[in-house]
Order: C-alpha cells, then structure tokens, then sequence
C-alpha cells in the first residue's frame, strides 16, 4: 500500500494569508520588499533593517511589537490586534533576536518583563509602512493633489462603469485624480442614480434623503429648488463630515430652457494659489473658525426633518507638514461669527479676498446637461454651481445623491490595489493627516 506523502508544511506567509490577516495585494505598490539584513539596535530598542535595495528603514521595539501579526496578536480574518497595549511593559520591552530566514517574514522575539513573546511580521507590511527617515514626509508628500487648467471634463461611458471593474476603477480614478466625472448614457429614469451609487457603495442619506430633486419650485426656501443662479459651493457644509462624492443626474432638459449650465472650480487649486498671492490672509483661513449655518423650522424646503445645523471650523484644515487637506466653503450658509474679537477683522478681509479669488477663477469647468449625463465630482474638491434659467414652459430636472468620503476612498484604495498599480492615492478632502 503507498504511503500518503507528508503534507509540505504551510510557510508563515501563506498562514497569514489563510487567516486573512494580510492581504498581499494592499501591497502592490511596495517595491523590493526583501530583507538584506535585520539587526537590533539601542540595547534592543529599536530594529534597522537593510532592503535588498539599500534602503535602510528603523522601527522601534513597541511598534513592532504593537504590530505582531501571530496568531496570538492579530485576530482571524478582521486582523484585529486582540492584545491590549496596556499589558506590554513600555519600560521592561526590548528585542531579544531578530531572525530574516524565512522569506517575506521579519521574526522576532520580545523580553517583556519577565516573560517573552515570539512573532512576525510580514516584510511588505514594513517595507510600506515605514517611518523612519522621513518616510511620512515623502508619504504626504506623494499625496498632494495635482492640478491642471485643463477645462474639459473627462468622460466614460454609463455601460463601462456598470459592467466591468476596469471601467468602475477608470471612473473612479478620474474622480479621485481630478476631482470630476461625466458618466454619459445613463437611462433617463427616476432613482436610477441609485443604481450606480451601489457600484461603489450605499448612498449617504442627508436631511434630503437618498435622493434629492433640483428642479424650478415657486417659493421654495432653498435656493437650489429655484430658477436663480447658484453661485460656487459645496454642498451640506454644515456637517462635520460632508458628503465626499456627488451625483447629479439629468432626467430632463428640455429645449425651450434658456440658461442653467452647470459650472465647477477646483476649490483646492484656487487655494494653493491664494496661498502663494496671500500668505498672511491664507494663514488667517487656517487659523480662525467660520460658523456655517442651516435653519429650517416651518418650511422643510424638501428636507425630511426640520432642520438646525451648526459647525464652527476654519475654512482650510492643514497636517503637520503645512499640506492642505480639506476646505470647507459655502458662501451663504455662513452664520454669526464667533471669535475672538481681535479676530473679526482679519477674517473678513481674509474671506472677502477668497470669494473675489472664486469669483475670478479663470479655469472653470461649464457644461449644459443632457438627458442621460450624469456628473460626478468631489464635492470637497469641486465646487458647483450654475446659471439662472428661464423655463418657458419646459423642465430642468436633476436629481442628485450622495456617496460617503470614507467608503469612496475605501473602494479606490481597493480597486487601486486589485485593478490599479498599487501606488498611494491622493488626497480626497478628507481630514486624513497624510
């Protein structure tokens, strides 16, 4: 009778990717992530590693210990770490011996008081995640949104988008590179703009529900719902976390209709100029907060609920590098300013110079929706607005939806790692320190 071979036994890479606790492709973009050499450094304290590519990278003893991807440190599947970081010694933990034998894997073994623990690391989860040398600084730098005076809206077509994942990555590149979208053919039917949404994730619901209709409403309180023009803005500045995608989708725009183009500007761009033209009004922004505003008792105006938002929060966020990271602008939801009154002033100046600055924007992207045009921007990034229009008896009818900041970042990330060449994504608007 043969005997059964003994079964190869399964390397400490491959046990991680079992458990589902690291997923090679996140890892993509990390380059030659083999390992020269591994010594311990600082009595223990610290690891230098030499790649096979001659970069040296330092992690301290915490960190890696803090990220040990054992069985007995990162949970199954989520990759959660189940070890509470106050039962690790801070002041009794330094490193033992390192050991680069097996491939991909950073072995190590903790003193910890008066036990120790033996773990691993994967070498790409180092290799990416490296902080030494000034690596975070490059690392935001990568980040930095690049911007152009290009004014044509880059387009894909509605079929590419829904039915294959290249065509969804394609989209949503365009939105996270430049901010703007336009997915033409779409079916002309109502909540449809529902359908394309779940391509990246559940719509975000507002005051205004899943959905919201942008068409002529006599006496409506909000501005959107009339015939006027809308002068650029982002919408729902008054939440702590506006919506990060924008949908607007045109269902109907008959002939008769005179004016209504939609306009956007790269708010981003507009502000890295300022910032070069006026650097103590730019300083001013970051510094002192604006209030923004939106009241809504009697008349709902569309909005499910009655309403009473307000946030105090500076126009432009900065990260430890000076990077801008996010803008929040809307120039008529602005409330009663609250600061110091030294600071009143100073504000408004700063403030009226970036409205003039908005105003003036040379490089606008304008368009005329068809029926079947769907754009999509960033509504962070990208602000909107459009022309007054005269009815004459036809309908302007867009309706709109929202996708969440995170969870649009999340699909990039993902699609960028499966589809895509695995290199970093850039910045979105979000409050994200990089």
């Amino acid at each position: 009778m043969a005997t059964s071979k003994p079964k190869k036994p399964t390397s400490i890479h491959q046990e991680m990717v079992d458990r589902q606790v690291l997923f090679p492709a996140q890892f993509k973009g990390a380059g030659d992530d083999r390992i020269q050499k591994a010594n311990k450094i600082n009595g223990g304290q610290m690891v230098e590693i030499e790649w096979k590519d001659g970069i040296r990278s330092k992690f301290h003893s915490i960190w890696l210990r803090h990220n040990c991807h054992c069985s007995c440190c990162k949970l199954d599947v989520s990759g959660q770490p189940i070890v509470p970081l106050t039962e690790i010694p801070l002041e009794e933990l330094y490193i033992q011996d390192t050991d680069i034998s097996e491939e991909n894997v950073l072995k190590v073994k903790w003193q910890e008081g008066d036990k120790t623990h033996q773990g691993y690391l994967p070498s790409s989860y180092l290799k990416t995640y490296c902080y030494s040398d000034g690596e975070i600084e490059r690392k935001s730098n990568a980040a930095r949104m690049t911007f152009t005076t290009d004014s044509k809206i880059p387009e894909i077509e509605y079929k590419e988008v829904m039915e294959t994942q290249t065509g969804l990555y394609q989209w949503l590149s365009l939105l996270g590179d430049r901010g703007i979208c336009m997915v033409r053919n779409v079916p002309t039917v109502e909540d449809h703009i529902l359908k394309v949404s779940r391509r990246v994730a559940l719509p975000q619901h507002t005051v205004y529900g899943y959905t919201f209709d942008v068409k002529d409403r006599p006496n409506a309180s909000n501005a959107a719902f009339r015939s006027i023009a809308l002068n650029l803005h982002m919408d729902q500045a008054t939440y702590e976390s506006p919506p990060g995608i924008q949908m607007l989708h045109c269902l109907r725009f008959d002939d008769q209709v005179v004016g209504g183009e939609s306009v956007f500007a790269d708010i981003h761009h507009i502000v890295d100029v300022f910032r070069q033209e006026h650097p103590g009004e730019f300083k001013t922004l970051c510094r002192v907060p604006v209030t923004y505003e939106t009241i809504g008792y009697e008349d709902a105006a569309g909005r499910e609920l009655p309403v009473h938002f307000q946030i105090r929060r500076p126009i432009i966020s900065l990260n430890t590098y000076g990077h801008v990271i996010a803008i929040i602008y809307h120039e008529i939801m602005t409330g009663p300013l609250q600061v110091d009154e030294h600071d009143v002033e100073p504000f408004y100046k700063a403030y009226q110079m970036l409205m003039q600055a908005v105003r003036a924007w040379p490089n606008k992207f304008r368009v005329r929706l068809k029926p079947g045009d769907m754009i999509t921007f960033q509504n962070r990034r990208l602000m909107h607005g459009r022309s007054a229009y005269v009815s004459n008896g036809g309908l302007r009818h867009i309706q709109g939806s929202y996708i969440n900041i995170d969870e649009f970042r999340s699909m990039l990330i993902y699609l960028q790692n499966t589809v895509g060449d695995g290199s970093p994504i850039r910045r979105i608007g979000l409050l994200d320190m990089y």
